[in-house]
């Protein structure tokens, strides 16, 4: 499973199913993820724990309303996306940026750089005060 796109794809299939278990799949035992999330960082290690938070802290159930996968010239994985999910209170979105860092065909190594997730009011909000260039 060395290829950057198939690891991607798996990663992809796997969160939005909310699978864990295909999900730990694509991580060394040791994985390290470090979490950059608004107004806070935390870090978490170990396979499980790793899978568990990666998919399962986006709001949901929802879908990629965009994902895109870039290899780096090291061989290492970026993914950017946007994700749409069904809360109590409408449709969030959140949109992130993942570094995957790559050992051997599984991920050693993953940095999360999380905007927040915007409820439908924030959404609002910044379409009337902030509103886009380029969508």
């Amino acid at each position: 499973m060395s290829d950057p796109q198939i690891i991607a794809e798996h990663y992809r299939a796997a969160v939005e199913a909310r699978d864990v278990a295909s999900l730990a799949e694509l991580y060394e035992p040791e994985v390290l993820l470090d979490a950059h999330v608004p107004n806070w960082r935390f870090q978490v290690q170990g396979r499980h724990a790793v899978a568990e938070i990666t998919g399962t802290a986006l709001p949901g159930p929802g879908r990629f309303a965009s994902f895109n996968v870039e290899p780096t010239a090291s061989g290492d994985v970026l993914l950017e996306f946007e994700w749409r999910g069904h809360t109590d209170v409408g449709e969030a979105v959140s949109r992130e940026l993942h570094v995957l860092r790559l050992d051997g065909g599984r991920i050693a190594e993953q940095v999360l750089y999380c905007a927040g997730v915007w409820s439908p009011q924030l959404q609002q909000q910044m379409a009337a005060e902030a509103p886009l260039v380029r969508a």
